[in-house]
């Protein structure tokens, strides 16, 4: 069941991914969320590579909404500021904190 769930998940999210980096960037918040859950799901085998996703997301649309982003290299820092961040949490925070919201809804 929650395989079938995850797979759902990882479809809609990168669906998400690509309307937000393509289409409309602040949806970049969504579909870290959806990738966010999703890693969650995953979190037995492939959890914590999946969170390089949501955490690059995430940074790219702070800047987006705080309109830090106005050249291309600004893209490239942001998203090595979201790789610098996963690897920062995945070694120094334990999985249990990593997805403690999650965990708090199921």
């Amino acid at each position: 069941m929650f395989t079938i769930i995850f797979y759902g998940l990882v479809i809609i999210a990168v669906l998400a991914t690509i309307i937000g980096i393509t289409v409309k960037p602040k949806i970049g918040w969504l579909a870290g969320m959806i990738w966010y859950v999703a890693s969650f799901l995953g979190s037995m085998s492939i959890g914590l590579y999946l969170l390089i996703i949501p955490f690059t997301l995430w940074s790219l649309a702070f800047a987006h909404t705080f309109r830090l982003i106005k050249k291309p290299l600004n893209t490239g820092l942001f998203i090595v500021i979201g790789i610098l961040l996963w690897i920062v949490s995945i070694t120094i925070i334990d999985d249990y904190w990593l997805f403690l919201p999650v965990s708090w809804l199921i």
